[in-house]
């Protein structure tokens, strides 16, 4: 599967688009808790202050009717009251409290339990019951919720010089000097809720103050001490709108630092493909220079990730050129094929038969080309010898380079498969079958159908000298002739004789 450069930095940008979109989405919603995280605080430590003020609002009217449940006289009338004296003395100490609207003085019963009276609501004696049950300071506790009497009580017990309890004091204030410190306190635009929950009962609302935020603002709930009593605090205070405030300047920063990466990889894109192309231009000039028979001595490179594979390139060149170039000097090239010659065919032969014994036996493929001596006679020798170098061109871009390659004279090739096993051998044959060219064209626009017979063997741990292989090579081949042409034996050392197995043109 191939790609391309444009499809490459296509998908980086992606990457960087998809990275960026990351980061400002993190960034966006990091700032948007670290603001929502600051507002929280700034509505806890609010609230914290809220209830801090109605909590001191409400000791100082338990304290006023604790001081007011104290007095002597009260303790020495209480054991003694009539009702003109009741209504009197509570009367006194109504005037006594701020914010109080009625006050009661409740004697205890022989029974024990505080004497109720008709002015007195029975959620009122309820309370006083719970209070006396409690053995605690009494918490406010609003009453007759719901109603213009609407109010809540504090209650304080009366005890004689012995602490025995005589009674309680029962104090109604009015919710409005209550409301007037939470609205005091209240910080503009903000919700404030006062809830009570008394036994099993659900909670109800008994104070409100402010306007419900329309948005998700910070909430807070806080109990306030020992009472039933639940506040509930809003803030008005949200994160602003992503493109409000400072957030403009951070999107403006990520849109420019977009452009710049954008300007920055198409530049690099431009530098990559331009760098690329001048390479490819100086291999093809190397590989030109080869043809030629001559190498530079250094190339023009732009990537330094090449320069070691064209240095490489440009040394094996080189040595390819100098070894033809000798061989032309030591007589070891055909002229007409530009391949090796027979004689250093036999030489290289010799080398991988004393080697064979140490790295692995070689292989040996004898190849004539059919009907050669037709194309002399029917087009003369030039198209024969046009035919003889189109043929080694062919040979020479389908056999490896490891491998021999030589001209043996006249219409006969040879190909030694250097330290490759029969069946490789027989692999490369076929390959050679597969990938040579149908047809060869000749002077004068004539094209030649090309057809060559093959015989294939290997050498064998019994051979005594180079030219066994040789021999069996060459009898297959006269078997692949005998059988038609345009086929390839193969001579096994093993059986003895060429094999019936044959390789066929595809």
């Amino acid at each position: 599967m191939t790609s391309s450069l444009t499809r490459i930095y296509l998908r980086v940008f992606l990457i960087v688009l998809l990275c960026l979109a990351a980061a400002s989405y993190a960034g966006y919603w990091v700032v948007r808790d670290a603001q929502q995280s600051a507002y929280q605080a700034k509505a806890t430590q609010t609230a914290h202050v809220l209830a801090t003020d109605i909590s001191e609002f409400i000791d100082q009217q338990r304290l006023a009717v604790e001081k007011n449940a104290q007095q002597t006289a009260l303790i020495d009338l209480l054991q003694h009251i009539t009702p003109a004296q009741r209504d009197r003395k509570e009367a006194e100490i109504k005037s006594l409290l701020a914010g109080a609207i009625a006050v009661h003085l409740l004697p205890r019963n022989n029974a024990g339990e505080v004497s109720p009276t008709e002015a007195v609501d029975p959620a009122c004696i309820e309370y006083i019951r719970r209070v006396s049950a409690a053995n605690a300071p009494a918490a406010p506790e609003f009453h007759a919720l719901g109603s213009s009497a609407g109010h809540y009580d504090l209650a304080a017990p009366i005890r004689d010089e012995n602490k025995k309890l005589l009674g309680y004091l029962l104090v109604s204030f009015a919710r409005a000097p209550l409301q007037a410190v939470i609205e005091e306190s209240l910080t503009p635009g903000a919700y404030f809720e006062l809830q009570q929950a008394v036994g099993a009962a659900p909670a109800q609302t008994v104070i409100t103050a402010g306007k419900i935020p329309t948005s998700n603002a910070p909430l807070v709930t806080t109990s306030l001490g020992n009472s039933p009593w639940t506040m509930l605090y809003q803030t008005a205070e949200v994160a602003p709108k992503i493109l409000s405030g400072n957030r403009i300047y951070y999107i403006g920063f990520i849109l420019i630092l977009f452009l710049l990466i954008s300007v920055m990889l198409f530049h690099f894109y431009r530098r990559t493909v331009n760098a690329i192309r001048h390479d490819v231009r100086s291999l093809i000039r190397m590989f030109h220079d080869l043809r030629e028979g001559s190498v530079r001595v250094e190339y023009p490179m732009e990537l330094r990730e090449f320069s070691d594979i064209f240095d490489y390139l440009r040394d094996r060149g080189q040595k390819l050129v100098n070894e033809k170039e000798k061989m032309k000097d030591m007589g070891l090239m055909d002229h007409l094929s530009q391949l090796a010659n027979r004689r250093h065919f036999e030489m290289r032969l010799k080398d991988l038969f004393e080697a064979s014994k140490t790295h692995g036996p070689s292989s040996v493929l004898i190849i004539d080309m059919d009907h050669f001596k037709a194309v002399n006679d029917k087009h003369g020798h030039d198209a024969g010898d046009a035919l003889i170098v189109g043929f080694a061109n062919a040979l020479r871009k389908v056999v490896r380079q490891t491998d021999v390659l030589a001209r043996l004279g006249g219409d006969e090739f040879c190909i030694i498969y250097a330290y490759a096993s029969f069946e490789k051998a027989q692999a490369l044959a076929e390959r050679l079958r597969k990938h040579l060219p149908r047809e060869i064209s000749l002077p004068k626009g004539v094209s030649h159908p090309l057809r060559w017979t093959g015989g294939l063997s290997v050498m064998d741990d019994k051979d005594t000298k180079p030219d066994d292989v040789l021999w069996r090579a060459d009898q297959a081949l006269l078997q692949a002739k005998e059988g038609g042409r345009n086929i390839t034996k193969i001579y096994d050392p093993a059986t003895g004789q060429p094999e019936k197995k044959r390789i066929v043109v595809g």
